[in-house]
């Protein structure tokens, strides 16, 4: 099993995020190999208040607050590796 961090606009929803689609695709099939995957995704553009997608069992989300900081601590305070 691989361990993925993702970072995308989001998982949960497809409000004004075309990309979605494709990501929830991409993820479900690394999750049907047996792959872990989890997906940060900014609180931004009232996606949150828009989700179309709620607590699905092949991805885990994070919500993180739209700034340079809280990505380093969600990120483990370092580079990705």
């Amino acid at each position: 099993m691989i361990k993925f961090a993702w970072f995308g606009s989001s998982i949960l929803s497809a409000y004004w995020n075309g990309a979605a689609t494709y990501y929830r695709g991409l993820i479900r099939a690394l999750h049907a190999r047996g792959h872990a995957v989890t997906f940060y995704e900014p609180d931004i553009l009232d996606r949150q208040k828009h989700r179309d997608l709620h607590n699905p069992p092949w991805v885990r989300s994070v919500v993180y607050a739209p700034n340079p900081a809280a990505v380093n601590a969600r990120a483990g305070g370092g580079p990705v590796r």
